[in-house]
């Protein structure tokens, strides 16, 4: 058990004789003292094992030059095929003989090349040293009286200190420099065959371990072995690697029936390299598993090997979690590397079974237990702690105005929250009530959310959209993110879609206000910042036109941001001082990268990537661009597009395959009513795209009159729009400027730095925006997406800029000074004064969303778009469809939708089936033949009409009878014959499709001659049926337009597939006269290895992004 911190006491105690240890608690479980023999004559070679001139071998070989009991015979072993270290004449040999070992993989390879070379006799001892273990004068003394009074003794160990290095990684002195930090007393193992030292990483050496004798294992450097006991075990099995042979050794030692001791009194300095190197952490763990499968019991190995198998997925999470990617990687592949090593594996034990005399239980008393496992676990968390708290430790001062500072902080974001909540409140406030009771978000391009996880799930996964009569399409990337929001809510998506409403503005707010402090740490600038993104024409414009895509990816963009920032280390921190004229850096403010920042970034931009799938080539050139400039965490910057491109895989790959940017711009999840360029303003100039206006912007108020102050309120009002929009570009253009003017300098300031830095990336990102908005435009979208990343990239370099002249205003004495601190007030007295009139503008020009007249744009409505016998009839085993047929008022056209829940679905909408409409095929002949249906049917044709709409699965039709240009259709359709109207005096009229001689209409149906014999159940995309035997000309339709994804079985045989032009574009199988389970469902291609590779990717950088393995810094 580790002992508690005393830095003050460095120094080592002296050496002491064999005689002197102090009392206290004995560390092993076996007695410390036995009786010896008299002592014998110790014949000692000292093997020096080294690879090549290394900077430890001159000090290690003046070590044992020096010692007061000097080795019989020195050995230096170089296993490196480089040129010879005898080669090297300020190495200094002297009388020590050099032996060439390049064919030597491992140190006890070495050994043994030593053993051939120089024929060490069966009674002579073996002083094994690394070239990295510098042994104290008296080490092999205290080693031989160790050995020279027991003959049971084979191995003697040294305490083992660590050999210090100054600031640039050489070794200091070991003598002069040793500060006494303890390495290892010798070591046991864990249950699970983990090394347990009982030692802190920085624990001093005080004497509290050296009551330590009987030892399972010691280290091999500075060990004294009897050479006979070395041949007796065949040494070290060379399976270990640099790692884990000494353990081994030990403990194949300890059953030949040998003692294994350390020496507390024979002291070296260890530098450890084989065990930091980059590769250390990887070979430790194979050496432990390899260990722990040589130590089992034989009927135990194969449940052994089945367990590090199960387990390494788990342990690597874990290693995930405290953000060690590397050690994660070590975790799969160990166990890989232990299991299938199976020959070396059963060589190891047989030479075990062979060599032991004792039984494997007499190591018991040795082994560690799971008390000491936590014990010493809990005694390292508590050491690293302290050393951490101690390093950042602040001073009275420091804390004083760190909570100074955090007290401006908390205001001024307390003022941005409730700014936000009162936006919020105005925006929302009315329709609560409504939503409380059932209501929900609908209008725009917003469409009703219903279903739970498991459907949305289907929706987003299967590659079957189920809008109309279906589409063999990919599912739009932002519904597998709803999907997975969802679990949060319930399982509601329509909960989920109105919870992302209600918080969009405060969660922009407050992601802006954190984002701004990445930037500048001045609360006033960062209360703007978070004003005008909030209250910015793009935003406000897709929360009316109800862009849930345009609305999440302005949310996310911020703390997507953030994370970058963050990632790199870049963000600004505080930095107060004692007065305004010089700043000092606080001790806790330190600034790095972090990984859990980058796992939480990738994650965020998968999320922003498919709200706004416009955003990704955009995302791709800023995180190149930043790799070049980024201090730390380049890889990470990159690996960050990970999640992003396995979430939108199917979406990306239509992309390429099509040549269609506009399933890149168009609106995700968005129903017909979705806004254009400009959002019913017309398309947007390119100064207004330059300024973030996604159209041409109204005056902010109407002001009546014609005098002279009406005049003058009426520009203000007219203007206010275009200088909202160029206050931060203008301060973006004071940035660059002060970039440029700054770029021949030598010499700059750190805040020049940052500035400089925020300049330079915000105009980057503002390109990239500004690219997008103008490609959007270009195919008729919504360029919304690109002007939020426009005015995210404008208000980086806008906050630089305005730092910059903060920061000069401080400096310049006199009237220079005065007047930037003047004009640094000003703008940021306009930045906060221009949000509360937009908002105020806003609130005025269209009100709440439960004003009245809002039909076209956000509003709440009550559920019920379609009456309870038509949700009755959707409903499963028979899912048939709704058929909603209206008129124009203006045109006078009909029109009609496919209604398979309450009204058209958000989750039935994807980019690429609208994209897909007009591309032919079975899809183009399944609408003609529903076109064509819809024509006999408001014509008032009788004569086959409900068989036609029963072959499409349409089991009603229901027309909206509260508008008053249907009166004449409403009349027709009371005349087709096959049509039963079902509901009177209500809003919604609906008629029953009941054909003639024929089941009720149904989503799958089993024909028989051409005659419908009865409707299947089905649930979702699948149909699960009992069929008995019949004719041989039996078929089974779906009532969806045919793919190749569509599959059949009947009793697991596989059925053909009618050809699509013999059922007008309709999915049919041929069944035949055969009995059996009929299983018919649809599968896209790949889906199961696209899902799997999501899935893996989804928890490793959620794994990453957990708050745990990493320390806060100020």
């Amino acid at each position: 058990m580790s002992a508690p911190r005393t830095d003050s006491l460095s120094a080592p105690l002296p050496d002491r004789g064999p005689d002197e240890a102090p009392a206290g608690p004995v560390w092993s479980k076996v007695p410390t003292r036995v009786v010896a023999p008299a002592p014998v004559a110790v014949t000692v070679t000292a093997v020096v094992v080294t690879r090549g001139s290394s900077p430890y071998l001159g000090a290690t070989l003046a070590a044992v030059r020096a010692q007061s009991r000097g080795p019989d015979d020195v050995v230096v072993v170089d296993v490196d095929t480089a040129p010879a270290t005898s080669g090297h004449q300020d190495l200094q040999l002297g009388g020590a003989r050099y032996v060439a070992g390049a064919g030597a993989r491992t140190f006890g390879e070495a050994v043994d090349v030593a053993l051939a070379a120089v024929g060490v006799p069966e009674q002579g001892w073996l002083w094994l040293l690394h070239d990295d273990s510098a042994p104290a004068p008296g080490a092999l003394a205290a080693l031989a009286r160790a050995v020279e009074h027991s003959r049971a003794v084979a191995v003697a160990g040294c305490k083992q200190r660590r050999w210090e290095h100054d600031a640039d990684g050489a070794p200091l002195d070991p003598g002069e420099a040793d500060r006494g930090v303890l390495v290892e007393v010798g070591h046991t193992v864990s249950p699970l065959s983990r090394r347990m030292t009982g030692i802190d990483d920085t624990e001093i050496d005080q004497g509290q371990h050296d009551a330590r004798e009987d030892v399972l294992a010691v280290g091999l450097a500075g060990a004294l072995v009897r050479a006979s006991a070395w041949r007796e075990v065949g040494g070290t099995d060379p399976a270990y690697g640099q790692l884990g042979d000494s353990t081994d050794f030990c403990v194949r030692v300890r059953l030949a029936g040998h003692r294994v001791v350390v020496v507390p009194d024979a002291v070296v300095r260890h530098a450890q390299v084989s065990q930091r190197g980059p590769g250390a952490p990887g070979a430790r763990r194979r050496a432990q598993l390899y260990l722990r499968l040589t130590s089992v019991a034989p009927w135990i190995l194969p449940l052994a090997m089945l367990g590090m198998l199960l387990w390494a997925p788990v342990a690597a999470g874990y290693r995930l979690a405290l953000k060690q990617p590397d050690r994660a990687r070590d975790e799969l592949l160990a166990p890989l590397w232990a299991v299938f090593r199976l020959g070396p594996l059963l060589r190891a034990r047989r030479r075990i079974a062979r060599t032991s005399t004792v039984p494997r239980n007499v190591l018991r008393p040795l082994l560690g237990t799971w008390r000491e496992v936590a014990a010493e676990r809990r005694d390292r968390r508590l050491a690293r702690t302290e050393a951490y708290r101690v390093e950042l430790a602040t001073s009275d001062i420091e804390r004083a105005e760190l909570q100074a500072l955090a007290v401006r902080r908390r205001a001024g974001l307390a003022l941005v929250v409730v700014a936000a909540l009162g936006l919020a409140a105005a925006l929302f406030g009315p329709a609560l009530g409504t939503l409380a009771a059932g209501g929900r978000f609908v209008g725009g391009a917003l469409l009703p959310a219903g279903g739970s996880t498991a459907t949305t799930w289907s929706a987003a996964t299967s590659g079957w959209v189920r809008d109309g009569l279906g589409t063999a399409a990919p599912a739009d990337p932002l519904l597998l993110v709803l999907t997975g929001l969802s679990v949060l809510t319930g399982g509601s998506l329509q909960d989920t879609v109105d919870g992302l409403v209600l918080l969009a503005l405060p969660l922009a707010a407050v992601g802006a206000w954190a984002a701004a402090g990445t930037v500048t740490r001045a609360v006033w600038l960062r209360v703007a910042a978070a004003l005008v993104w909030t209250t910015a024409p793009v935003f406000l414009g897709a929360l009316d036109g109800g862009l849930l895509g345009a609305l999440l990816a302005h949310t996310l963009l911020p703390w997507t941001a953030v994370a970058f920032v963050r990632a790199v280390g870049v963000q600004a921190v505080d930095r107060p001082g004692p007065d305004r004229g010089r700043a000092r850096t606080v001790r806790g403010a330190r600034t790095g990268g972090s990984l859990g920042a980058a796992g939480a970034g990738a994650l965020l931009l998968a999320c922003l990537v498919a709200a706004a799938p416009a955003l990704l080539p955009a995302a791709v050139l800023v995180l190149a661009g930043c790799v070049l400039v980024a201090p730390r965490r380049r890889a990470w910057l990159l690996l960050a597009l990970a999640p992003a491109l396995v979430v939108g895989a199917p979406l990306w790959w239509t992309v390429a395959r099509d040549g269609d940017l506009a399933l890149l711009t168009a609106a995700p999840l968005a129903g017909s009513a979705a806004p254009g360029p400009g959002a019913g303003t017309g398309p947007a100039s390119g100064l207004e795209l330059l300024l973030g206006l996604p159209g041409s912007p109204a005056p902010w108020f109407d002001v009546p009159g014609d005098g002279p102050l009406s005049v003058a309120a009426r520009a203000v009002v007219t203007a206010g729009p275009w200088v909202a929009g160029a206050v931060p570009a203008a301060l973006a253009v004071v940035a660059l400027l002060a970039t440029l003017l700054r770029a021949g300098r030598r010499r700059v300031g750190e805040t020049a730095h940052r500035v400089t830095a925020a300049a330079v990336t915000g105009w980057l990102v503002a390109a990239a925006g500004i690219a997008v908005a103008v490609l959007a435009q270009g195919h008729g979208a919504w360029a919304g997406a690109g002007l939020s990343l426009l005015l995210l990239g404008l208000g980086a370099a806008a906050l630089a800029g305005a730092t910059a002249v903060a920061a000069r205003g401080a400096r310049v004495p006199g009237a220079g000074g005065t007047t930037l601190r003047v004009v640094a007030a000003a703008l940021v007295a306009v930045a906060l004064v221009l949000p509360a009139a937009q908002a105020a503008a806003r609130l005025a020009g269209s009100g709440s969303v439960a004003a009245a007249g809002r039909d076209g744009a956000l509003h709440v409505s009550a559920p019920g778009a379609v009456p309870a016998v038509g949700q009755q009839m959707q409903a499963p085993p028979r899912q048939a469809r709704v058929l909603e047929v209206g008129v124009d008022a203006g045109s006078g056209d009909v029109r009609y939708a496919l209604l398979r829940a309450d009204g058209s679905q958000l989750a039935d909408s994807a980019v690429a089936a609208r994209e897909a409409g007009g591309a032919g095929g079975a899809a183009a002949a399944a609408a003609d033949a529903l076109d064509a249906a819809v024509a006999e049917l408001v014509a008032g044709a009788g004569d086959g009409v409900p068989e036609r709409l029963a072959d499409l699965g349409i089991g009603a039709v229901q027309v909206r009878t509260d508008d008053a240009a249907v009166g004449d259709l409403v009349a027709t359709l009371d005349l087709v014959a096959g049509l039963s109207r079902v509901t009177e005096g209500q809003a919604v009229s609906v008629w029953r499709v009941s054909p003639e001689d024929g089941p009720a209409p149904g989503w799958a149906r089993l024909e028989e001659g051409g005659i419908t014999v009865r409707a299947l159940p089905s649930a979702g995309t699948q149909v699960r049926a009992e069929l008995a035997a019949g004719g041989a000309d039996r078929v089974v339709v779906l009532a969806e337009a045919a793919a190749r994804g569509w599959h059949a079985t009947l009793d697991g045989r596989r059925l053909d597939p009618v050809p699509p032009d013999r059922t007008s574009g309709l999915q049919a199988f041929v069944v035949g006269a055969g009995s059996g389970d009929l299983v018919v469902r649809y599968e896209a291609p790949h889906r199961t290895a696209w899902l799997l590779v999501t899935a893996f990717t989804l928890v490793v950088f959620a794994l990453l992004a957990l708050p745990v393995g990493r320390r806060r810094t100020r």
